[in-house]
C-alpha cells in the first residue's frame, strides 16, 4: 500500500502538481461572543464562502467541506484542554441544474437545495452556542479552528478502489486509526493538487470564572 502511494504522490509531481503559495494571514470568518461570568459563549460564522479560488472548485464540481472545532482551556502555568466540540458542513454545486446543495453546520439530513450562492452564505451564516462550560474555578479561554477543504476522500471513489487493502477501510471512515490517516492523506492530496484549502484559528479574550455550583477550585 505504502509502494502505491508513493507512486501516487510521485505521480502528482511529475505531472506539475504542486501546493499554492503561501498567502498573508487574513481575517478569520469567526467571532466569539462571551458571557465571562459563567463561560458562556457563542460562536458566530461570518462568510465561510467568499473566497474566490475555492468558489471556482466548488463550482468545478468539487464538494466544499467545512468543520469547526473548538476547544475550552484553561489558562495556567501549563494550560489544559477541557472540553472540545465541532461542527460540520457541506456545499455541493450541482453544474447541470445550477443549484447547491448545502448541510448546514450541526444539522443533520441531506441538506437542503438552493439557487444562489447568497441562499448558501445566508444558510452558513449561523451564531452558534457552544456546548461548554469550565467546570473549574479560575482563568480559561477558547479556541476555535476552521477548516475549508474542496476534496473529500469519501467522495472519491475511484480513489478508494485504486487504494484497496488496509488504506479503504480507512477512506470509507469505518475504523478509527483508519480516519486518521484518511484526514492525513487527504491534506496531502491537497497540497500536492494545488486544490484550495483554508485554515484558520481564532482565539477568545481570557476570562475568569469565580467558585460557584458548577465549579471546583
Amino acid at each position: 500500500m505504502l509502494q502505491r502511494l508513493a507512486v501516487l504522490l510521485l505521480s502528482f509531481q511529475l505531472l506539475g502538481l504542486s501546493p499554492p503559495g503561501l498567502r498573508a494571514q487574513e481575517p478569520a470568518p469567526l467571532r466569539f461572543h462571551l458571557q465571562p461570568e459563567t463561560g458562556a459563549a457563542w460562536l458566530e460564522t461570518v462568510d465561510l464562502v467568499s473566497d474566490a479560488r475555492i468558489l471556482d472548485a466548488v463550482h468545478s464540481g468539487l464538494p466544499l467541506r467545512i468543520r469547526i472545532l473548538v476547544q475550552l482551556w484553561r489558562d495556567g502555568f501549563f494550560d489544559s484542554q477541557e472540553g472540545q466540540h465541532q461542527w460540520t458542513a457541506s456545499v455541493i454545486f450541482d453544474p447541470f441544474t445550477r443549484r447547491y446543495r448545502v448541510q448546514s453546520l450541526g444539522r443533520s439530513g441531506e441538506g437542503e437545495e438552493v439557487n444562489t450562492l447568497e441562499e448558501v452564505k445566508a444558510k452558513l451564516r449561523q451564531t452558534h452556542e457552544i456546548p461548554l462550560r469550565p467546570r473549574r474555578s479560575g482563568r480559561h479561554y477558547y479556541l476555535a479552528y476552521l477548516e475549508l477543504e474542496t476534496l473529500s476522500l469519501s467522495d472519491l471513489q475511484e480513489l478508494q478502489r485504486w487504494l484497496q487493502g488496509e488504506l479503504a477501510p480507512a477512506v470509507a471512515g469505518e475504523e478509527r486509526v483508519g480516519s486518521a490517516l484518511a484526514r492525513g492523506l487527504r491534506r496531502v492530496l491537497v497540497r500536492m493538487l494545488g486544490l484550495p484549502a483554508k485554515r484558520f484559528q481564532v482565539k477568545s479574550p481570557i476570562f475568569e470564572v469565580g467558585p460557584g455550583p458548577g465549579t471546583g477550585n
